[in-house]
């Protein structure tokens, strides 16, 4: 007889995905985040979403990875992450800026992240419960919440979303010695690379497991392992640098906010404020304060490194014995190395603390599972298992009452305030919750906004704030017909713009608001400079030339007012306003059949839109009374 060799069974998948869990952990992903619709944008998603008009436009993707200037409205920000603006693109062509619908993406992604997670776990180990376990604590970790429900965070998740898929392909292809799942994973590592830089930590990620858990299951030849599996990560990485600087024209950052040195003391500090809020999720915070540490002692920069030194130590101590710990501690060292290393200007975010969490429940199922499996009495494994469920709901718990927190700028910012009452952004950002209340509290605001200057007199944007809440007063003052009482709050505003000026002069902003307020003291000359001084800071800004269009149309000087409304369409028409003036002062020079087309495509730009609807009606019988009797066409 003839006896053929049956073939090696795969050591990859260990195990098979139970549906059932997976549905559980979806329930309970959606459960938790439930109370996330009714919240709303914030902070960052103001430049990045509601006031860039790049990703209104789906034709716009291919310049996603051409122009880092798309990443934001605010010219001085340039990013190369072309996944995630094509993600808003496409949020954007589904529902507009209506933030539930940007939340519910956010939340899809946080649960397939979720359930990829068990599956890796599960097909690594083929351990149920331990799978089941850590992603369950990743799915209802409080930290996770501001990478959720702040949206422009989708960043974290997207770029959690890759670094997953590249180290499922990576421990697929190495236990499985099945090449093609390389390039599934080279794929995810080129993939979130596009969305964050952060997608580097794959390379060390996978090293990390390698090392670990996956050579002694199949050891080989170094340097075909290096070949197979390593360099098509650096292959990645070198094409990847090449584009970034072909596109940004610099390698990692042009300048940053504080010396390496400095920013390492002070972030050694922050690993263990990060490691206290892992393990206890409490007093967390939108906005921490911006403290350097750069005293070894006074500061606690060195008993903070001896006391993370420690841990590593009884981590690599009780390597064999115990692995998941030093396992769970170099992965939360090396995730959050992009935002440790390099310094940036928020010293600490909660939203960096996602995939740290996936370790954190790791550490949590292992060593739930070791206790139960040490314990010979059925009861007292029933005790670890809800011991276990406990803190799962406890954290479900924690995390659907920290939702609530972004339901509005005013909620948000006062609950920051009280952790941050020193940190002048913070302050500012809750005067801005008062000024757009209704009604609004001006003078609550003005009080914020003074007390914003006191806390960093160099935070320009108070100044300018300042100079919005008198503009407001002015235009109050003016329609109580108040002449003198609507100058005095213009030419405040004039010297706080001026101040927030001094402070940024690349500050476009600035610059355009003080254009309106010298347009509503009918200085229009000086109204012009500014507009013009705006619009070369920020070429793209569309509403910049409107607002000088409607300077010239003051002036009557309607030619000039139609060329400049042409160029600000140019840079986008999907706004009905610019339309409105252009048709204006098309009107005006006797133009009455472009003026109608004009008027039509305002209409075409929000056709559904009552009010757009009523200025339309309005403007086309002026518009028809003038073609048909020019000599009574109002003026």
């Amino acid at each position: 007889l003839k006896i053929e060799k049956s073939k090696p069974k795969p050591k990859f998948p260990a195990g098979k995905v139970r549906w059932p869990i997976v549905i559980l952990l979806g329930i309970c992903v959606l459960l938790v985040y439930a109370n996330s619709y009714q919240n709303v944008f914030h902070y960052d998603d103001f430049h990045s979403l509601t006031d860039n008009i790049h990703i209104r436009k789906l034709t716009n993707i291919p310049k996603f990875f051409t122009d880092a200037q798309t990443f934001s409205s605010k010219i001085s920000v340039k990013m190369v992450r072309p996944i995630l603006l094509t993600t808003f693109a496409l949020n954007y062509a589904w529902t507009e800026y209506r933030p539930w619908s940007w939340i519910l993406v956010n939340i899809l992604i946080h649960l397939f992240n979720v359930a990829f997670a068990y599956f890796l776990i599960v097909h690594l180990t083929g351990r149920q419960k331990f799978a089941a376990v850590s992603a369950l604590i990743f799915a209802l970790h409080p930290v996770n919440t501001e990478t959720v429900n702040y949206i422009n965070c989708r960043s974290s998740l997207l770029v959690s979303t890759f670094i997953l898929i590249s180290l499922y392909g990576f421990t697929r292809s190495i236990l499985n010695k099945h090449w093609p799942w390389m390039i599934v994973s080279a794929a995810g590592f080129a993939l979130g690379m596009l969305v964050k830089e952060e997608a580097i930590v794959v390379i060390a990620l996978a090293l990390l497991l390698d090392v670990l858990f996956l050579w002694p299951k199949s050891r080989g030849d170094y340097f075909s392992r290096f070949i197979l599996h390593y360099f098509p990560f650096l292959i990645v990485v070198a094409i990847y640098f090449f584009y970034r600087h072909a596109v940004l024209e610099y390698w990692i950052q042009d300048n940053t906010p504080r010396p390496l040195l400095l920013n390492a003391m002070t972030q050694t500090r922050c690993l263990v404020h990060y490691l206290n809020l892992l393990i206890l999720p409490v007093h967390q915070n939108t906005s921490y304060e911006t403290i350097e540490y750069g005293g070894w002692i006074k500061d606690w920069v060195l008993p903070s490194g001896i006391y993370l030194a420690a841990l590593l130590g009884v981590g690599i101590y009780y390597w064999k014995k115990f692995p998941i710990l030093i396992f769970f501690l170099i992965w939360f060292f090396i995730t959050l190395a992009p935002t440790t290393v390099i310094p940036l200007n928020a010293i600490m975010n909660e939203h960096r603390l996602y995939l740290p969490s996936l370790g954190l429940g790791l550490l949590f199922a292992a060593a739930g599972e070791g206790l139960e499996a040490r314990l010979g009495a059925e009861w007292k494994r029933g005790l670890i298992v809800s011991g276990m469920i406990l803190l799962c709901f406890c954290y479900g718990v924690l995390s659907a009452n920290r939702n609530r927190i972004w339901t509005s700028d005013m909620v948000l910012w006062r609950d920051a305030i009280k952790k941050s009452p020193g940190k002048a952004q913070v302050i500012s950002d809750l005067g801005n919750a008062y000024f757009r209340k209704e009604p609004a509290d001006l003078n609550r605001a003005d009080q914020l906004y003074l007390w914003s200057i006191r806390a960093d007199p160099g935070y320009f944007k108070a100044y300018h704030n300042l100079a919005i809440v008198n503009f407001r007063r002015g235009d109050d003052a003016t329609l109580a017909k108040d002449s003198g009482t609507a100058e005095k709050h213009y030419r405040q505003a004039i010297e706080y713009f001026q101040q927030a000026l001094a402070v940024s002069a690349v500050n476009p902003d600035s610059w355009n608001d003080m254009g309106t307020t010298y347009t509503r003291l009918k200085e229009y000359d000086e109204a012009e400079k500014c507009y013009r001084q705006a619009i070369q800071v920020n070429p793209l800004a569309y509403k910049y030339y409107a607002n000088l269009s409607w300077n010239y149309v003051e002036q009557r000087r309607f030619a000039e007012a139609e060329d400049t409304l042409k160029t600000s369409l140019s840079v986008y028409d999907k706004d009905p306003q610019p339309w409105f003036m252009l048709a204006h002062a098309q009107g005006e020079q006797g133009k009455f059949d472009e003026a109608l087309g004009s008027l039509e495509k305002a209409r075409a730009t929000d056709p559904s839109n009552p009010l757009v609807q009523k200025s339309y009606n309005q403007l086309y019988d002026i518009l028809q009374r003038g073609k048909a009797h020019p000599q009574l066409a109002p003026k």
